[in-house]
């Protein structure tokens, strides 16, 4: 009996230790568990305000984000109407080329045309050009013959009052000739006035 009773109180002993040592962990772990829990409550915490700021930050980024977006929104209606305007100035623009390509067509075809007269006066020009220069060599040509002619002519006028003078001079002498003449029928016909009929000599005859 006694070596049972020794054996119980050695298991009952040796159960107590167990119980108090499990007892002793049981404490511990929960122990380590509330420590545990606190700390990730902890964490949770300052994960929570973590995202609290990054939550408020977020809603500032998405507001100004918003005010962004209508005010991009607000640029796309000005720059649809911008759009719409240049759009219409374009086909504006279009219209106006095309007028102006087609007075372009026209002003080229005035301008061949207009070269084309142009060619056409320079070639005349030229024609002309040299008949003035062969009128112009014609009338060095007559004036050099006006100048031999008007010499001659001067030549012949001193000739002209030099027979002029020459003629006078006959004309003179023809006068007194004739005064001459006439004395002498005069005395002629006094001198054959003298002779008796008959007795004239043949000079007389006539007279």
């Amino acid at each position: 009996m006694s070596a049972l009773g020794r054996s119980l109180n050695l298991g009952l002993v040796l159960v107590i230790v167990l119980l108090t040592a499990g007892t002793v962990g049981a404490t511990m772990f929960y122990q380590y568990s509330v420590d545990s829990l606190d700390q990730q409550n902890e964490q949770l915490r300052e994960r929570n305000e973590a995202l609290e700021q990054d939550l408020s930050q977020t809603r500032q980024n998405l507001s100004a984000t918003q005010a962004e977006l209508q005010e991009l929104n607000s640029s796309l209606e000005r720059t649809r109407g911008d759009v719409s305007q240049v759009a219409n100035n374009l086909e504006d623009a279009e219209s106006q080329l095309e007028s102006t390509q087609s007075e372009l067509s026209s002003t080229r075809s005035e301008l061949q045309e207009t070269e084309s007269n142009l060619r056409d006066a320079r070639n005349r020009i030229s024609e002309l050009t040299a008949t003035l220069d062969e009128l112009e060599e014609q009338r060095n040509r007559l004036e050099n013959q006006i100048d031999d002619l008007e010499t001659d002519n001067e030549e012949l006028e001193e000739t002209n009052a030099e027979l002029e003078t020459q003629i006078e001079t006959l004309r003179s002498d023809i006068n007194e000739l004739e005064d001459q003449v006439d004395e002498l029928e005069a005395d002629l016909r006094r001198a054959c006035s003298e002779f008796e009929d008959g007795n004239e000599p043949a000079v007389c005859n006539g007279v």
